[in-house]
């Protein structure tokens, strides 16, 4: 039962709330009063936004350019620095056990199947 009346009140505010609503919009007119533009409005109403926009456009492009390109160089030299660590710590200079790799024909333990035959 409470449900229900609560449910009853709700929709009854609502369609008072609709009523109200439509008993004002008759007041709102269609007319549409031109005010003077502020100065702020005439300003930027003279600014050359295809201008300003055409050399922002050029500005990002070329300050994208060269982002890309410092990146670029700073990855190299992250690469290099981490290939001279390698090498000095030896994980990579050749003295652990060899990888087949999958770029090459033949298997990474071919050298040792030939000591074994010549022996």
């Amino acid at each position: 039962m409470y449900n229900f009346i609560l449910q009853f009140s709700l929709m009854v505010s609502l369609g008072v709330m609709i009523y109200l609503m439509a008993r004002a919009l008759p007041r709102v007119g269609d007319e549409i009063v031109q005010s003077e533009q502020s100065k702020i409005d005439q300003w930027f109403s003279a600014l050359p936004l295809d201008k300003i926009d055409s050399a922002f456009g050029n500005f990002a492009e070329k300050f994208l350019r060269r982002f890309r390109l410092i990146l670029m160089k700073l990855d190299n030299l992250v690469g290099g620095y981490l290939h001279r660590v390698k090498k000095f710590n030896g994980n990579g200079g050749g003295n652990g056990p060899q990888k087949p790799s999958l770029f090459t024909n033949g298997s990474a333990g071919g050298e040792e199947k030939r000591e074994e035959d010549a022996i």
